[in-house]
């Protein structure tokens, strides 16, 4: 495993990171027969954009590059709240992880998450989600090798998750 470190992104690579998104978004909904070829590059706008508004630190969004020993950027990290609908707690969500073509296959991509995962914890954060589509092996191959388990199947994609970190302990007989 490559010893990768984490960087925030800066506005103007935030806003790139951003566009390419868009555009694999579209691709990979397509792909799982969600949306039309036709469709899938303006739903795809709309939906990031609806996700991230027009300042998405204030929504808790947080992008990272990572960056080998040499300071060479290897890929991207995308992280924010989880989705309403699941009612995760204490809990962060990875959007994406990007390693750049390059850089694949070098164990950057495990390197980014494990540096990713150790953040978290010290943040706090007790779980980190993630959703993958069932054709992306290499992915689904990296998160289960780091103890990511699946909660959720459907035709086309996983969820998965990892504890990062147990909640507090909680004394017998009181209340936090």
């Amino acid at each position: 495993m490559k010893k990768v470190d984490l960087a925030p992104l800066s506005p103007q690579e935030i806003s790139e990171f951003v566009e390419r998104q868009i555009v694999e978004y579209a691709d990979e909904k397509r792909r799982a027969g969600h949306w039309t070829a036709d469709e899938a590059f303006k739903r795809s706008r709309a939906a990031i954009q609806d996700l991230l508004g027009d300042d998405p630190g204030a929504r808790g969004h947080r992008f990272f590059k990572g960056l080998s020993e040499r300071g060479k950027r290897v890929g991207w990290i995308w992280i924010g709240p989880p989705p309403e609908l699941f009612h995760l707690e204490n809990a962060q969500w990875l959007f994406q992880i990007t390693v750049d073509e390059k850089s694949r296959g070098l164990g950057f991509g495990r390197g980014m998450l494990v540096s990713l995962e150790a953040l978290l914890a010290a943040e706090g954060v007790e779980a980190l989600h993630l959703n993958v589509f069932k054709w992306n092996l290499v992915a689904r191959n990296l998160y289960d090798s780091l103890g990511y388990e699946v909660y959720l199947e459907t035709d086309s994609e996983a969820g998965m998750s990892k504890r990062l970190r147990s909640p507090p302990r909680q004394e017998p007989g009181r209340r936090t």
